[in-house]
C-alpha cells in the first residue's frame, strides 16, 4: 500500500450535489468520474446553515462550525454580511465590497474565525501548505496571489471581465498551474525542496456565473466541465513529477442553489413600519441592519432602551412586540413582507451551554401562525438538541411527514450525528442542530426570516444589490447538499457513504495523513 504525503482539497464554489452527479452520469465530466470511481464519495453531503459562501468554507475548513465563539470551540463567522455589536458604534462587516470602515473587509475573515479553533493549515504546522486563491488561509506557507492586493486584483478580474469565456479559461487554469509551481519547484516557495502537505484550490468562476447566468445555463455547465479537464491536466502532471500515488484529491462544494420565482421590492415597507438601516459611515442612527436578504432575511434591531445612543444592546423579547417608534409587534409584521413563511429567534436567557430557539411557521393553507422550538444543551462538542412542534403531526420542517425523521419527534435531545442519520434526505437537514450554532454566535441576528426561496430581495446591509433569481443562502435540500468525492492511493476505499456533513472532510483528511484533529473539530472521519 501507497503512503499518502500529499493532499490537495477542491472547494468548486456553488453546485449541488445533483447537478454534479448528473453532469457525471451523462459522461460530461470524465476526469471527476475516474476520481469517483476510485475513492470514496457521497452523492448526500450537507453544508451548513445558512448556506453562504464564507460561513460554509469556514465550516469546510475548520471542520467545525460557527457558534458561541468566546466560549466555546468553534469559529466566529456567521454570515457572509453581518453586524459585529461589541463594539460602539457598531460595526458592519461585509466580505464583499462593502463595509462600514473599508471598502473590501474580506482579509479579516481570517481574525474573525477566532482562537478557539484551527484551520487544516494549522493542524498540519509542521509541513508545507499552499493555499491558491483561497481568502482563509490562516495558517499556510505560501499563498497565490502572494500579497492581498493581488488576490483582490485575482478576484475582480474574474467578477468584472467581460470576455466571459476567456474570464472563465483563465481563472480556472491559473489555480492548477499556480499550485503545480509549488510540485515542481518548492524551493521558490518554501524553505525546502518538499512539495505541500497540504493545499486548498477554490474555484469561484462557477459561484460568479452561476449568479450571473444560473445554474441551468449553458455557460454554466461548460465552467464546471472546463473545471474538470483543468482537474485532468493536474492529475497527468502529478503523475510526471511522480507525485500521483501518494497524492489525495478531495472535492467539495461550499454550498447548492436554487431559482426563486420572483425578484421581491421591499420598497417602503420597513419605513412605513418605522424601521430605518443603520449606516455608520452616512452617520444614520438607524434602528435595525437589514444584514442579508436573499431568500433568508437576518435582521439585527437595537434595544429600545439603549444604555447610550451608540451602544445597541440587545432587545428582547418583549420590545419586539412594541418595537420602534409606532410600537409595532415585529412578529406579525414581519410576516407581512412578501412571501415570508417561516421566522426564527432565540430566547433572551440563551446562554452558551442552554437554551432555546423559537419557530414560527406561516400556514400556507389557512395563513395561520404556528409555532415550536429547539432546546439545546451543551457545548459546540457534545451539543445535543430537541425539536418541539406545536402540532407533531403537521410540524415546522415537515419531519412528521418522513419515516426516518420522525422517529426523533420524541421530545427527547439527540446528537448531530443522529439528526443527520435521520434528515440527510429531508428538505431540512441537520436544521435542529445547525440552527441552534447559528443563532449560539452573539454576532448572529436576532430574527430571521425565510422565504423559502420563492421570491428573492438581494439585500445586503439595508442596500439592494444586483438583481439575481439564481441565489443559494436558504438551507433547504438544494442549497444544504454539496457533492463529495475523496480519491487517491489504496490506502482510501473504493465506495459509496450515503450521507455525511461537510465537517467530515478536515478528519478524514487527517486521517488519512496520519494526522490528529484539533480538539473543536466537530466531523468524524469518513475512512
Amino acid at each position: 500500500m501507497n503512503k499518502i504525503n500529499q493532499i490537495i482539497l477542491c472547494i468548486i464554489d456553488d453546485v449541488s450535489s445533483d447537478h454534479f452527479f448528473n453532469l457525471i452520469n451523462k459522461g460530461r465530466l470524465l476526469n471527476f468520474k475516474k476520481l469517483m470511481k476510485s475513492g470514496i464519495f457521497s452523492t448526500s453531503c450537507i453544508t451548513d446553515f445558512p448556506a453562504i459562501t464564507f460561513p460554509t468554507q469556514v465550516s469546510i475548513i475548520t471542520g467545525t462550525y460557527t457558534g458561541d465563539y468566546r466560549n466555546e470551540l468553534c469559529h466566529g463567522v456567521p454570515m457572509y454580511d453581518w453586524m459585529e455589536r461589541s463594539v460602539s458604534p457598531p460595526m458592519l462587516r461585509s466580505y464583499g465590497t462593502y463595509g462600514s470602515d473599508e471598502r473590501v473587509q474580506i482579509y479579516k475573515i481570517n481574525e474573525d474565525i477566532g482562537n478557539k479553533c484551527q484551520t487544516i493549515f494549522e493542524m498540519v504546522d509542521e509541513g508545507n501548505s499552499a493555499s491558491i486563491a483561497q481568502f482563509i488561509n490562516r495558517g499556510t506557507k505560501y499563498f497565490f496571489p502572494e500579497r492581498k492586493t493581488k488576490l483582490m486584483m485575482y478576484y475582480l478580474f474574474i467578477k468584472y471581465y467581460k470576455n466571459i469565456k476567456e474570464m472563465m479559461i483563465r481563472a480556472n487554469t491559473i489555480i492548477v498551474k499556480e499550485l503545480l509551481k509549488t510540485f515542481k519547484t518548492p524551493r521558490k516557495f518554501f524553505e525546502n525542496q518538499e512539495p505541500p502537505i497540504i493545499s486548498l484550490l477554490w474555484f469561484v468562476s462557477s459561484d460568479l456565473l452561476m449568479h450571473s447566468f444560473g445554474y441551468d445555463s449553458k455557460i454554466y455547465e461548460l465552467n464546471l466541465r472546463h473545471i474538470d479537464k483543468v482537474m485532468g491536466y493536474l492529475i497527468e502532471e502529478l503523475d510526471k513529477l511522480g507525485y500521483l500515488d501518494d497524492t489525495v484529491l478531495a472535492i467539495t462544494s461550499d454550498h447548492g442553489n436554487y431559482k426563486a420565482n420572483k425578484i421581491g421590492n421591499m420598497g417602503l415597507f420597513l419605513r412605513s413600519k418605522g424601521l430605518t438601516q443603520y449606516h455608520p459611515r452616512k452617520n444614520i442612527k438607524g434602528n435595525m441592519d437589514l444584514a442579508e436578504f436573499g431568500g433568508l432575511g437576518f435582521f439585527y434591531f437595537k434595544s429600545n432602551n439603549p444604555i447610550s445612543k451608540k451602544i445597541w444592546k440587545y432587545p428582547n423579547l418583549e420590545s419586539f412586540k412594541v418595537y420602534g417608534p409606532k410600537k409595532v409587534n415585529l412578529f406579525q409584521e414581519l410576516f407581512k413582507i412578501d412571501g415570508t413563511e417561516l421566522m426564527y429567534y432565540k430566547d433572551d436567557e440563551n446562554s452558551t451551554d442552554k437554551g432555546m430557539i423559537y419557530l414560527k411557521r406561516k400556514n400556507p393553507e389557512t395563513n395561520k401562525i404556528e409555532s415550536g422550538y429547539i432546546e439545546y444543551r451543551g457545548n459546540s462538542k457534545d451539543l445535543k438538541t430537541k425539536y418541539v412542534s406545536e402540532n407533531q403531526n403537521n410540524d415546522i420542517f415537515g419531519y412528521s411527514d418522513d419515516a426516518l425523521a420522525f422517529k426523533l419527534l420524541d421530545n427527547k435531545f439527540h446528537s448531530i450525528q443522529e439528526w443527520l442519520d435521520v434528515t440527510y434526505h429531508a428538505n431540512y437537514p441537520i436544521y435542529p442542530d445547525l440552527l441552534i450554532r447559528h443563532f449560539k454566535n452573539p454576532r448572529s441576528a436576532d430574527i430571521i426570516i425565510s422565504t423559502k426561496g420563492k421570491i428573492a430581495y438581494n439585500i445586503k446591509h439595508g442596500r439592494e444589490r444586483r438583481s439575481s433569481y439564481y441565489l443559494h443562502d436558504i438551507g433547504l435540500r438544494r442549497s444544504a447538499v454539496v457533492p463529495l468525492i475523496i480519491a487517491g492511493p489504496d490506502e482510501i476505499p473504493q465506495r459509496e457513504i450515503s450521507h455525511c456533513k461537510i465537517t467530515d472532510i478536515v478528519p478524514t483528511l487527517l486521517k488519512l495523513l496520519g494526522k490528529t484533529p484539533h480538539k473543536s473539530v466537530v466531523g468524524k472521519t469518513l475512512i
